[in-house]
């Protein structure tokens, strides 16, 4: 099937749109004039709306003109921009950093149907020089900047970056160490700003000075407003000379008219004066070349630009012969031979579209991409990675996940109080079947299906526990995750809330447990997460006389109440009064069924806190809080848990009071628990509060890192409360939204 989008390329100087198909630039390539202060009397506010507004109104155009079924938007941006689209720097674009602009949020609040994706120009372009496998691209425009290919590593790593994308932006690094101490502070910044005063002290320095504000940086030199600056310049210093040059004729004499189209065009008939200029400009960017070939062993460097390729071969003859002349035949350069030193410095033919042609090749590898989370063995954190899409053997099937939960397991995981490494977390989740080996069968393409992470023959195999889980846009499994039953079929489109499939299944299995030991009638709940909650649901679903809910929380009290989860008489807190309360709302009879569903390893101190509230015989189902914990002690007994928990069992026991009980537990449910919860949420009665009312954000994969950092750290998202954290995989960069209740249900 080819794949198509729509390529950007916004420069200092043009703006180009264009279709890709399959990476390749297909059809004609729209232009216009970059809106900037270099060309326009306007503020920056109103610059920017229009550079956005012109890029909208085109991509508009080319969509409609490709049959309205084109989404993917790659902008390869002029600026120092993060892959989120978040601006660093814009100074060589709009004289001014504006930090902090978003560049998807522009894109998007004009095409809300647009998947953008952003890529610096100079790591765009690096893109279309690909073949070339290792190698350097410098930019030479309105600014200077540099980005390092490696076509060794994976994709989302081959432009060598920092985790936000961001680094080469080495043309604001000063190359001029030795400024004179005098030096008025904030003189570059009040040139950049206009000042002529500030100029002219500057010129008579003999020091230039950038955009940035900077003084004697390499842009300074080097960038074509710094070339011909440093040329006007060197025209007042040297007025006999430039009088007598070829340059001068072009501009009548007035080194003020002096443009990149006189340099050009004086270059081009060898003006002595004009190469003279060109050799001074250059001379920072050899050293620099230099370096980095010598840093990272490099033996080419592709250089692309406006300014460069508007000069032409005389500037490229000029950074050549002053990468010679700098050269030294030591270290890393030993054994260069003469002709390798030429090869430093490539000059391509087709520079003018590098950026737009290196964006159409990106996008499409991109959409080639996995996008994957992924936990560092031994590290409390995960990253986003890209990852090749696995292809699908015979016995194989692809499932894309459309919805995953995040699971106070998956925290535990986190932050170490669990020894599981599964490499990529998340266990929770409901997908789309995409495709299936031939030698599969039981699920069909289309299928929309929740997986049981759990293997029912091996209690220590699970699905993001130590095996890899579902946080990846696309996931291989085995035939043998069919075979085992964990693989459980949705009776329509799979929805958030159908990621609580799986914790309620965990429920359905711990309470037919529980009932199959004792009837349930009064029921105590202990701990108000989700696992908690769903269990009140329950019970109250499957009709108990009386059901309680147990937490310390006052705001997780509140929480329920306000969900509608239970009455504000039923949600109690532990104190002096609470065995009197519970047994004069029991008649005198006391709790005969306990569900233990804390965090981490508070299992065993609730369990010992709730006996005096126990009926003779009661049932305590030990459903979570014992991470780590090994054996129970009830009187003198060492209850061993592990075993009890794996296989389901139930163990009778004696409380040192001499009242009798009967402890079971259960960890996640079966195939036939999940086809129950499927069915519960199908019927589930209109009036009551469902289990999706318990999402409390909806989230973006590209969100996970900081929001699990987060909810492991604080439990909070955005620094709210948080209960059940739901990631929809149709969500394109960071999103996290809130879920407010009463929209829920």
């Amino acid at each position: 099937m080819s794949e198509r989008g729509i390529v950007v390329d916004v420069g200092g100087t043009t703006t180009l749109l264009a279709m890709h198909r399959n990476g390749a630039l297909a059809g004609p390539i729209r232009r216009f004039a970059t809106p900037s202060p270099r060309n326009r009397q306007a503020g920056v506010d109103s610059l920017r709306a229009e550079l956005f507004d012109r890029i909208a109104s085109a991509a508009v155009d080319l969509r409609g003109e490709n049959g309205d079924s084109v989404d993917d938007v790659g902008i390869a941006f002029g600026a120092a921009v993060t892959h989120r689209g978040e601006v660093l720097d814009a100074s060589v674009l709009w004289l001014t950093p504006s930090v902090g602009f978003d560049v998807v949020a522009a894109v998007r609040s004009r095409l809300p149907w647009a998947r953008v994706l952003v890529l610096n120009d100079v790591a765009a372009a690096a893109w279309h020089y690909r073949h070339l496998t290792r190698f350097a691209l410098v930019t030479v425009s309105t600014g200077v900047a540099f980005k390092v290919f490696d076509g060794r590593l994976p994709v989302g790593q081959r432009v060598l970056a920092d985790e936000d994308g961001l680094g080469g932006e080495s043309g604001h690094t000063l190359v001029e160490p030795n400024l004179p101490g005098d030096l008025p502070a904030g003189l570059g910044a009040a040139a950049a700003a206009g000042d002529r005063q500030a100029r002219a002290e500057l010129e008579r320095r003999e020091l230039p000075w950038c955009e940035c504000g900077a003084v004697a940086d390499l842009c300074s030199y080097a960038s074509g407003p710094g070339a011909v600056r440093l040329t006007t310049a060197m025209a007042r210093r040297q007025p006999a000379a430039f009088a007598a040059s070829a340059l001068s004729d072009l501009v009548s004499g007035v080194p003020e008219r002096i443009g990149t189209a006189a340099l050009a065009e004086a270059a081009g008939v060898r003006d002595p004066f004009t190469l003279a200029a060109l050799g001074h400009s250059t001379r920072p960017l050899a050293t620099r070349l230099l370096q980095l070939s010598a840093d990272l062993g490099l033996h080419r460097t592709v250089v692309v630009g406006g300014f460069a390729h508007a000069v032409g071969t005389p500037w490229f003859t000029a950074l050549g012969s002053n990468v010679e002349e700098q050269a030294i035949a030591a270290g890393w350069f030993r054994n260069w031979a003469p002709g390798d030193w030429t090869k430093l410095v490539h000059q391509p033919p087709d520079a003018g579209l590098s950026s737009l042609a290196g964006m159409a090749a990106y996008l499409h590898q991109y959409r080639e991409q996995v996008r994957t989370i992924v936990k560092p063995v031994g590290e409390a954190k995960v990253v986003h990675r890209l990852r090749p899409r696995a292809a699908c053997g015979a016995g194989h099937f692809l499932l894309r996940p459309l919805f995953a939960g995040v699971c106070g397991t998956d925290l535990q995981i986190l932050r170490g109080d669990r020894t599981g490494e599964p490499g990529i977390p998340g266990h929770e989740c409901v997908g789309e079947v995409v495709e299936t080996g031939m030698g599969v069968s039981g699920v069909d393409e289309g299928d929309h299906v929740v997986l049981n992470p759990n293997n029912p023959l091996d209690d220590e195999d699970k699905l993001g526990h130590n095996r890899p889980g579902v946080l990846a846009d696309v996931l291989r499994f085995d035939a043998g995750l069919l075979h085992r039953g964990q693989v459980i079929g949705l009776d329509g489109k799979a929805s958030p809330e159908s990621v609580l499939l799986e914790p309620l299944a965990a429920v359905v299995r711990a309470q037919d447990l529980t009932a199959s030991l004792r009837p349930p009638r009064r029921v105590l709940v202990v701990g108000a997460g989700t696992a908690g909650l769903l269990h009140v649901m329950l019970a109250r679903r499957r009709g108990a006389q009386s059901v309680h809910l147990l937490t310390r929380s006052a705001a997780s009290r509140r929480r329920a109440v306000t969900l509608g989860v239970c009455a504000p008489g039923q949600a109690v807190t532990p104190g002096p009064g609470l065995a009197a309360e519970v047994l004069a709302v029991t008649g005198g009879e006391g709790i005969d069924t306990a569900i233990i569903a804390v965090g981490g390893r508070a299992g065993p101190e609730m369990t010992a806190l709730i006996r005096p509230l126990l009926a003779d015989g009661a049932v305590v189902h030990l459903f979570g809080g014992f991470t780590g914990v090994s054996t129970l002690t009830i009187g003198r007994q060492a209850v061993p848990l592990g075993d009890l928990r794996s296989r389901a069992g139930h163990l009778a026991v004696t409380g040192s009071a001499g009242r009798p009980a009967v402890l079971t537990g259960s960890r996640g449910g079966l195939r036939t628990h999940f086809t129950a919860a499927r069915e519960l949420l199908a019927a589930w009665p209109g009036e009551e509060t469902r289990p999706g009312t318990l999402i409390s954000h909806v989230i973006s994969l590209a969100a996970v890192p900081e929001v699990l950092a987060e909810l492991a750290g604080a439990g909070t998202v955005c620094g709210e409360p948080a209960l059940k954290v739901v990631v929809d995989f149709s969500l394109d960069d960071v999103v996290v939204r809130g879920c407010p209740a009463e929209g829920s249900r």
